[in-house]
This record gives structure tokens, sequence and C-alpha cells, in this order.
């Protein structure tokens, strides 16, 4: 399993951070766990082709994890030496499959690519191929997800934007990797999302082999949040970055 991060950042404008978006390769199969603006061109930049991406997971309706999807489909829609041939799965918490009518009737049928089948998850488990897929609300918004995947023996799970709640210590506990969102120093605590003091108690609970910090506003990297939270938790601590690549 090869997790990429394609943005470490928010909504909030910055140099070295884009929002949100994660791409799984596993032997056969791309998943991108969100989709938030520049993720479309990052693929390219990486060396990924957009049209091998297999999976969409959306974690809930917010700008900056959602909006590349509008260019993400365009490009699929629009005529180049090499057309998509393999469908598509587009997947989102309540309320995505009218987000994305929505578009569409915007923007009429360039972007509809064909070929894709739009879903919106209902089920707290889901299996694939070559991966099963859990799901679990965050109350970051009222339908807002968590995802984790789980292939071969190993796992990642990715918070999504989310404050702390007791539920997610199960559900994450003893991943090979926790994609967390640390979105602000503590002396910024905001309902809906943690701080380095939430991350510490969440991965000292849940005791993942590597933790991974995401989602962060640019105040973060004005502020040592890495030293704090490596200092205080037992795991593996990497400050995550775009376009980093972590393999497990």
């Amino acid at each position: 399993m090869e997790i990429q991060i394609l943005g470490s950042g928010t909504c909030i404008p910055s140099g070295r951070r884009g929002s949100s978006g994660y791409l799984v390769t596993l032997d056969s199969t791309k998943v991108l766990f969100d989709c938030g603006n520049g993720v479309t061109w990052k693929l390219e930049k990486s060396g990924e082709n957009y049209l091998d991406i297999d999976h969409i997971f959306i974690t809930h309706m917010h700008p900056d994890h959602n909006a590349d999807l509008i260019p993400f489909l365009f490009a699929t829609k629009y005529p180049a030496e090499n057309q998509r041939t393999k469908k598509l799965y587009l997947w989102g918490p309540q309320g995505f499959c009218s987000f994305l009518k929505s578009i569409q009737d915007i923007y009429g049928n360039w972007l509809n690519p064909g070929n894709t089948e739009i879903s919106e998850m209902d089920k707290q488990e889901y299996h694939f191929d070559e991966f099963n897929l859990s799901t679990i609300k965050t109350g970051h918004t009222e339908n807002s997800l968590a995802f984790r995947l789980d292939s071969k023996g190993k796992s990642m799970v990715y918070s999504g934007d989310t404050d702390y709640f007791d539920s997610l210590i199960d559900f994450a506990r003893d991943c090979d990797v926790l994609l967390i969102e640390c979105s602000l120093p503590d002396r910024l605590k905001r309902k809906g999302h943690l701080t380095p003091s939430d991350v510490i108690r969440i991965s000292n609970l849940v005791n993942p082999g590597i933790l991974v910090l995401t989602h962060m506003y640019p105040v973060c990297d004005t502020e040592n949040i890495y030293e704090q939270i490596d200092k205080g938790t037992g795991s593996q601590v990497i400050l995550g970055e775009d376009f980093l690549k972590l393999s497990i």
C-alpha cells in the first residue's frame, strides 16, 4: 500500500500546502480520498494519470475537500489521446448526489463523463476486490465521514475533518497509518477541529504505527506542532507535506 499526500492544507491559500487530497495505491487499484482544489493537476505533477483513478471517496461537503471534482470530471469528459475506459466510482456522504447534480446542472453535460457510478455512503462497511472500507461519522458536519481502508493485513485511517470523539478510538485502533487532521495550535482551538493536545490524546489511545499530521492551517507552520506531538506520543510522527509518499 502506497499513500501519497496531494494536499496537506486547508481552504486558506498557502504556497506550501494545498487543499485536501490523498491517493492510496494498491496492486491494481487507485483510491482517492477527497478532491480539494488543485488535486487534479497535482496528480499529473506527481506522475499519476487521473484516468487511472478507480474510486473517489469524499469526506464531507466543504469546498476544500470536493471542489476539484469539477476540473477532474471535466478533464475526464474532455476528448484526449487516452480516453477513460474503466468505470469511475464516486462516493460521498448523505447529500452527495444532490451536490453533484447541482454542479452538473450548472455546467451541463461537460461534467457527465459517462461510465460513472455515484453513490451516497449509507453503510459502515464496504467490500471491494482489493480492499475493505469502513466509515464512521465524525460530527464535523451533519454527515461528515472518516474512512478506514484495510488491504492485505495493512490498514490506514483518514480522519477527515473532526474534533475528538470517543468512537474514533475503536475505529482507528492499531492501524498502520493514521492520517489525522491537526488544524490549529492549542491556543486557537476551534470546535470541529483538532489541535496538538487532541492529536496526542487520540494517538496514545489508538496506538497507530505511523501518525501523519495533515490539514494544517498556515499558522501551524509558524509554530512547532510537530515537536509537541512527537514528544507526547509513542508512535512515529510524520509532518505531512504535499507530494509526500509513504509505503507500508
